[in-house]
Order: C-alpha cells, then structure tokens, then sequence
C-alpha cells in the first residue's frame, strides 16, 4: 500500500515537471553535421532588437553532440517571436562569415527563413505555441 502511494506521488511530480518544461519551449535541431563546439540560440520578440545579440529575449548555449540536438527554453515566450541558431564549431562565441554575411558555420533562421541579403525579423518570424516544440534545420 505505502509503495502504491509513494508511486503515484512520483508520477505525478514526474507529470507536472514534464508539463513545466515543455510549456517552456522546445527547439529541436535534427541535422547537426559533428559533435565538435555549441549550438547558441537567440530568441527575439521585435524587429528594433533582432539580430542584436545583447536584445535577445533568451540565449542559450548548448554543448552539441552529431545528429539530433534538442534545446529546452527557459522562459517563456508567447506570440511573435524570431529564432536565430548556429552551430559555433571552434566555440569562440562567433558565427563566421565570408563574404557578403555568408556564413561559414552551420546556421538557421525559424520559418525555414534562409535570407539572400540581411535577415528580416518578419521573415524569420513564427508564431511560438506552448508546449509545441520548434523544430529548426541548420544550413550548412
């Protein structure tokens, strides 16, 4: 009786912690090339602080391993929102670029938003649902 009591309190701390974290956010990174650097994100919630690193709303760092890279959010965010990742292989904190912006390191923009000059918030822009995780395909 006391192990049947002590399982269900379990199963619902589990339940509840599961719940608090995917309400966070989740973004999901299927096609990571190696498992050489990070993977940083920023979200971004307007187009007057896109892609000004300071400005973002969250950054996240995460140690990256090959294949797929699954990146809880810790805090929420709710409505119109932008996603920038990439993949900081010799993890010096920069993305590299060549000419003309081009990336030299894997890089993605949420709406499968892959710009030809400079990135616009409303192009990369998505509407985040809680819960619902985003998933993002790097461009290497």
């Amino acid at each position: 009786m006391k192990n049947t009591f002590i399982q269900k309190i379990l199963f619902l701390l589990v339940l509840f912690f599961s719940s608090v974290v995917l309400s966070h956010g989740t973004v999901i990174i299927p096609n990571v090339e190696h498992d050489k650097g990070y993977i940083d994100i920023k979200i971004y919630d307007s187009k007057d602080s896109f892609l000004k690193e300071d400005e973002a709303v969250e950054a996240v760092r995460k140690k990256v391993n090959k294949g797929k890279v699954v990146v809880p959010l810790t805090k929420i965010h709710e409505g119109q929102i932008a996603i920038v990742i990439y993949h900081d292989e010799d993890g010096d904190g920069k993305l590299k670029t060549g000419l003309f912006w081009r990336p030299k390191e894997g890089f993605a923009f949420s709406n499968k938003y892959n710009p030809k000059g400079p990135p616009k918030f409303k192009k990369a822009a998505i509407m985040l649902e809680h819960g619902v995780p985003v998933e993002i395909e790097l461009n290497y």
